[in-house]
């Protein structure tokens, strides 16, 4: 019979191994769930309960410098002056004269610029939420942008070079981070519910946990290896007439134990973490009783 001491021995690495490697595929499941479901919520409540679509247009416009006269507009006149010029007033004055329907704090929330790389090719970015007035905005430019080329001296023309589409966007979005969220939760959720249930699982994964549990019966190792052959021809007859028996084939039958009694004895087949201290202790307790005796375990 079992002689516990779960609550006092020291950790055991080979089976806190075997039983995170057994129930490994648990937290693999509930990292992926996870992750799935912190990104479909995510993506419900930013998409459809928040209503926070963005759109945006990106407009590229030709800028035609007058170098005769002034050679060094081109120093005056780049990426970041730019951004600030088209939220100056002659811009977008000129802009709510086109679209008389926007206000001031709506073009200067909208509006960015960018050169990305040849100086002559400006790009107007206009960004909102609301679809339509990011279309006005954009419109407006369109003539804003020339009519302010008509009044500055060092460029002669500034023409629409590339007219996109608006489009759906979002800067900021967060899918990536809220599946990462999502998993990780569900990693730490899954790795906590596997070690509080290792601390109660009263499985045999190791010799060490037969021989606390059962210190009167000899582990002989597992089957044609090494130990397990010269356990058995130190401990058992080597030609000895002996009955194999696993948990599960265990039965309350007259006449199989009236063969064992016969036979020189019977050797357990442990199988780790299958079998339970409470299941094979139950096995052990009535073979005694019948008088059987347990020459060993293998696994």
């Amino acid at each position: 019979m079992s002689n516990t001491g779960f609550d006092t021995r020291a950790i055991d690495l080979k089976r806190f191994w075997r039983q995170f490697r057994k129930r490994l595929w648990m937290i693999v499941a509930a990292t992926v769930a996870g992750a799935v479901i912190g990104l479909v919520i995510y993506v419900i409540y930013s998409n459809v309960m928040s209503g926070n679509t963005v759109y945006r247009i990106r407009n590229d416009y030709n800028i035609t410098f007058n170098h005769e006269e002034f050679p060094n507009g081109v120093d005056y006149y780049n990426a970041y002056t730019w951004d600030g010029i088209l939220r100056d007033d002659p811009i977008v004055n000129k802009a709510l004269e086109v679209q008389p329907g926007l206000s001031k704090e709506q073009i200067l929330d909208s509006v960015t610029g960018e050169i990305l790389g040849d100086y002559r090719i400006l790009t107007v970015v206009v960004t909102g939420t609301d679809q339509e007035v990011v279309q006005k905005i954009s419109d407006a430019y369109k003539e804003a942008l020339p009519a302010f080329a008509d009044i500055v001296d060092m460029i002669k023309s500034i023409e629409i070079w590339k007219d996109a589409d608006i489009e759906v966007y979002d800067a900021y979005t967060r899918e990536p981070n809220a599946a990462f969220l999502g998993g990780l939760i569900g990693l730490l959720i899954s790795l906590f519910a596997v070690l509080m249930y290792g601390i109660f699982d009263d499985g045999i994964y190791t010799e060490r946990d037969w021989v606390i549990n059962f210190p009167g019966i000899p582990y002989l190792g597992k089957r044609d290896t090494d130990e397990y052959n010269v356990n058995r021809s130190h401990l058992l007859e080597y030609d000895g007439n002996y009955i194999e028996l696993a948990s599960e084939e265990f039965r309350y039958d007259l006449d199989e134990f009236d063969r064992m009694r016969k036979a020189d004895g019977v050797i357990l087949k442990l199988k780790p973490g299958r079998d339970k201290v409470e299941t094979m202790d139950k096995v052990v307790y009535t073979l005694a009783k019948q008088d059987v005796k347990i020459v060993g375990v293998m696994e």
